[in-house]
């Protein structure tokens, strides 16, 4: 069996200050704000919030933030607020398996490029229609291009009521 070669790419520029809380571009987001420009606010958790995003072509793709203060990784929580983290994340999983009726739910906790505990949470769908069915979904289907702003809107709309109706604590539209 033969190793990977060493790779020779390096970590984004300031990711050990980002990391470290100095200057995170997640902690720079107006977390009272329905709209961060990235996303739109589903649902406010006990810990983190919940924004469908605006970048890629998966339907449904949504972030779930870390927001009580900076935390690049989950293993930093007291037990508390680990629970709370997972709580708000399976609440927002929940209500997109309720309205997409995906195949699949994909759960990924990365921070490779932004260094702040985060999910990314990916409806899965049928082949023909899922950019990767069975494997793991490129990134850049995530994060290139733009969602349609108007079923975006819809979307949000659609999953604010669900979670309000039956997840409670949601935001109010």
């Amino acid at each position: 069996m033969t190793l990977p070669e060493p790779s020779t790419a390096s970590w984004p520029e300031g990711f050990l200050a980002h990391r470290a809380g100095h200057n995170c571009p997640m902690c720079g987001n107006d977390w009272q704000a329905d709209d961060i420009g990235w996303g739109l606010l589903l649902h406010r958790g006990e810990v983190s919030q919940s924004y469908l995003w605006r970048s890629g072509t998966v339907r449904g793709y949504v972030i779930v933030i870390f927001t009580a203060r900076h935390i690049a990784e989950p293993t930093e929580l007291p037990e508390e607020e680990a629970t709370a983290f997972w709580h708000d994340t399976l609440t927002l999983g929940r209500a997109l398996e309720q309205h997409y009726e995906p195949v699949k739910m994909n759960y990924l906790l990365l921070g490779n490029a932004i260094p702040h505990a985060h999910w990314h949470c990916v409806p899965r769908r049928e082949a023909g229609t899922d950019p990767a069915p069975g494997g793991p979904v490129p990134f850049d289907m995530l994060d290139q291009g733009r969602q349609n702003e108007q079923r975006l809107q819809a979307d949000a709309r659609a999953l604010r009521q669900l979670l309000n109706h039956t997840y409670g604590s949601g935001v109010r539209r």
